[in-house]
């Protein structure tokens, strides 16, 4: 392993990216964050990181050209991410038979394309210096399904297919892939529940609370550790019991 990594975290304005910046940060690895509209919460991640190099990238990810651009600036600046966090999601509501077409797109695009086209563009490097940690952020959901969340569903567990497939492929080349299939956590995904929905979610989970960020940030620590090295193509729930 290098003396000093790099890990590339979309997805790093949201609570569970900001969380996994910082915990890396504290364990001096270089950071490049990806986001799309939430400027303030980059530069409060930054500040929050003041030991490590920070590069900040705002980037609207459901555009393949826009991934085939960064590429193309990471390496002008010449950074290669040891470290690929696909952090980046988009939670979706609603039946199946109320989805539009242009909704399904945009939510295909930023949970499933974006993290497979940027892994895609990422990986030859990983490859060639035989290093390579990839973790993707998916959900519970993936592995179980639910009802009104089909199309979210559907997204996570093609990431969940995705990591165990390609975990397989990259495996000689000492590249692990993992996915964390989170239940509920903190975050501005649940903002669309009022109090009693958000009552009645906690009522499922056999540990009654939401999981905290950092609680999935430490499991993505561990997993880039020298010691988890024997550890890919697994999806590990952090749900509290749920699932």
């Amino acid at each position: 392993m290098k003396n000093k990594l790099t890990a590339l975290i979309t997805g790093a304005s949201g609570e569970i990216g900001g969380a996994i910046a910082q915990l890396l940060a504290d364990s001096n690895i270089d950071l490049v964050l990806v986001y799309n509209n939430n400027s303030v919460k980059i530069e409060e991640v930054q500040r929050k990181c003041p030991k490590v190099q920070v590069t900040a990238i705002q980037v609207d990810l459901s555009s393949y050209n826009n991934i085939v651009d960064l590429v193309i600036d990471l390496e002008q600046k010449r950074i290669y991410p040891d470290i690929l966090i696909n952090a980046i999601g988009v939670s979706h509501y609603g039946l199946i038979q109320d989805i539009e077409y242009e909704e399904w797109q945009s939510v295909i695009n930023i949970n499933q394309m974006a993290p497979f086209f940027l892994t895609q563009k990422l990986v030859p490097k990983m490859i060639s210096s035989r290093f390579g940690r990839i973790i993707n952020i998916s959900s519970i959901w993936g592995e179980k399904g639910a009802a009104n969340e089909v199309l979210y569903s559907m997204t996570k567990g093609a990431i969940n297919t995705f990591t165990k497939a390609l975990a397989k492929e990259l495996a000689p080349s000492n590249v692990t892939v993992n996915a964390i299939a989170v239940g509920v956590v903190n975050s501005k995904m649940l903002e669309g529940f009022n109090e009693d929905e958000l009552a009645q979610l906690r009522d499922q989970i056999p540990m009654g609370r939401f999981a905290n960020p950092l609680e999935v940030a430490q499991l993505v620590l561990h997993l880039l550790q020298n010691n988890s090295s024997y550890i890919t193509g697994q999806i590990i729930g952090v749900d509290g019991g749920w699932s």
